[in-house]
């Protein structure tokens, strides 16, 4: 194949302009999302879409299906990054099958989700929306409260459930379960803490 100078010129100035395009786009500042629930073992947020692959590992070792992909919606810096959807199943690392090695975390290949303690886990909080819950409606219900993990993250009074934000680990399991629908749980990373990288 021949090529004239002309065409080569013009091709060399378009790869320039491209490249300046993409330096210019790099400089710009994308806000770093911060109410994506990561899973278990997630380093902070700057760290982990930088770490991050993209390689949907952790999705396949997902034995709930808890694991999905975060959508160009969420940010592009996040786009494609794995985060917790508790409506699409619960994260079991507390208990059940990710309870003795947090699956995810132990397939990484670059240390964006890491091993730790379940102890050491918080991903976030479970809200309550009084106004879909059916036991405030005046329904028999106690499901969050039967299969939250722990013990002491919610509560009943009066056959109505109380959250306790400071002890929920932000598995999303009662999210899952909830049989209200629209449901009346949703699981945000607040209060979220994360692995320093």
């Amino acid at each position: 194949m021949h090529i004239t100078r002309r065409e080569f010129l013009k091709l060399i100035t378009e790869g320039a302009a491209a490249l300046g395009l993409l330096k210019i786009a790099s400089l710009i500042p994308y806000p770093v999302q911060t109410n994506l629930v990561r899973p278990p073992g997630a380093v902070a947020e700057e760290s982990f879409n930088a770490l991050c692959v993209r390689c949907g590992i952790c999705l396949e070792a997902c034995p709930t299906k808890a694991i999905v992909l975060a959508g160009y919606e969420e940010g592009l810096k996040a786009a494609n990054t794995p985060k917790i959807d508790a409506y699409s199943g619960p994260c079991e690392f507390y208990s059940g099958r990710c309870s003795r090695e947090m699956k995810c975390s132990k397939y990484c290949p670059t240390s964006a989700l890491r091993l730790v303690s379940k102890g050491q886990v918080k991903m976030g909080t479970v809200e309550l929306d009084q106004s879909k819950c059916l036991a405030f409606m005046g329904q028999e219900c106690v499901v969050c409260k039967e299969k939250c993990p722990v013990p002491t993250a919610i509560t009943s009074v009066n056959r109505r459930p109380v959250f306790h934000g400071e002890q929920c680990v932000g598995c999303g399991t009662c999210v899952y379960y909830c049989p209200a629908s629209p449901k009346a749980l949703t699981l945000s990373a607040t209060g979220a803490r994360r692995i320093n990288a």
